[in-house]
């Protein structure tokens, strides 16, 4: 077996992980009537569960990243699981409305801490040319936790009650800590204990990609929050004929994450930033009626390039972070990601509310296409870098000497192989 298909199921096992964790966190979105219901609260009272989560895991990400610097990753992913499975057993068996929210925000508080470990630890998991590759597969999870997870979970809390799927979700977590204790390597750095991880002169670009990814992100939930009215106002699309329009969209976004590992491996200095363009002209074309047609087309290459984004922003930034810095990197990621998520549904409620909706495609694609000034002070700063990268990753699956010869091309500069020498994989 070729090492590049020797992680392959390891891999797989952290994607379900991703699915499982995600769908986790979508599903108060799916249940949100019979949970209000059954806890005796408002919709807006119920929705708390999902704005705070984000809030919880901006708040809580870099703290229990640093607090767990020392443990091994697996042991960080396997810890975080296990919480997430307790929560939301405590979430299924929630007697009150603030007894599931307490369990919510540990579930969140855990979550975070997961996806600010797993992909620095999908990762190291692989050669430095197929990092994009290996991102695709662990970050398909979360695409089919939109398209799968979520409707699943749906149709069982209004066959059988919420309180089923939240016990189902705290099974699936167990059998994804199985999954991963054995199927998926640690990652040696040495007998010695993990040193704690120190910003170095690699948080600087590790801060301008996050930065490039927040306004992405708060343009395209601006307008994803609000997608039902949008569609209705600027292409005449009815909520009757919504489900069509985000099937569309969520075909897009995975065939997106199916490409978009090898797009970030081919063109490791462009892949980001054209990303990030094309997302914000998407935007724009969605404000300029132009007709159900091709207003849906449209919606389906947002998809596709949303599902494009998480893979080459977070490929990205394992690209820039210095091997000492990657855990820290992670958690920067996610908060920054879940403030882009919070402020895009922030302003678009104020748009939609003050201004109007045929204004808000616009006014998001002009807050996403400000994702490019960092991505510029970015490649002005450190071009002889990402350059080397996309001159010397090649574009299919390498061999074992353009791998090593990559790395070692790469060896003045604070890449994150330099500090995870391929020996450092154990089982």
């Amino acid at each position: 077996m070729t090492r590049s298909n020797s992680f392959l199921v390891p891999l797989l096992a952290l994607s379900a992980a991703t699915f499982t964790t995600v769908s986790a966190e979508m599903m108060p979105a799916g249940v949100l009537d019979s949970l209000s219901s059954s806890l005796s609260v408002s919709g807006a009272t119920a929705g708390l569960l999902v704005t705070g989560w984000a809030g919880t895991i901006a708040l809580t990400s870099i703290p229990l990243v640093r607090l767990t610097m020392r443990w091994p990753r697996k042991s960080v992913v396997l810890a975080s699981l296990l919480v997430m499975a307790a929560a939301n057993l405590l979430t299924a068996l929630a007697p009150t409305y603030g007894a599931a929210l307490a369990a919510r925000m540990v579930a969140a508080s855990a979550h975070g801490l997961f996806w600010a470990v797993v992909v620095s630890y999908a990762a190291s998991l692989v050669t430095p040319d197929r990092v994009g590759r290996a991102l695709s597969i662990v970050l398909a999870g979360p695409t089919l936790a939109g398209l799968v997870g979520l409707p699943v979970g749906t149709e069982v809390a209004h066959r059988v009650g919420w309180r089923v799927t939240f016990a189902a979700l705290a099974v699936a977590c167990i059998a994804c800590t199985a999954a991963i204790a054995v199927l998926v390597p640690g990652i040696d750095r040495g007998s010695a204990r993990p040193e704690a991880e120190r910003w170095d002169r690699s948080a600087r670009s590790v801060l301008l990609v996050a930065g490039g990814g927040f306004f992405s992100l708060v343009g395209y939930y601006a307008v994803f929050t609000f997608v039902v009215p949008v569609s209705d106002t600027v292409a005449g699309i009815g909520a009757d004929s919504m489900p069509g329009v985000l099937l569309a969209s969520g075909i897009g976004g995975l065939a997106g994450v199916l490409v978009a590992g090898r797009i970030s491996d081919r063109w490791a200095a462009s892949a980001l930033p054209v990303t990030a363009l094309a997302l914000a002209a998407s935007l724009a074309g969605m404000g300029l009626r132009s007709g159900p047609v091709v207003y849906v087309v449209l919606v389906t290459l947002w998809g596709a390039l949303i599902g494009v984004l998480p893979v080459v922003l977070q490929a990205h930034v394992m690209r820039v972070a210095s091997g000492g810095f990657r855990n820290t990197a992670g958690s920067i990621l996610v908060t920054v990601l879940n403030l882009g998520i919070g402020v895009g549904a922030g302003l678009g409620s104020l748009l939609s509310t003050f201004a109007s909706l045929t204004l808000l495609p616009l006014v998001a694609a002009a807050v996403a296409a400000l994702a490019l000034a960092p991505l510029a002070l970015l490649r002005s700063s450190r071009p002889s870098r990402t350059a080397d990268a996309s001159k010397t990753v090649p574009g299919d699956v390498g061999d074992e000497v353009s791998a090593s010869a990559s790395a070692r091309r790469r060896g003045n500069t604070p890449a994150p192989e330099q500090e995870l020498p391929p020996t450092r994989r154990t089982t």
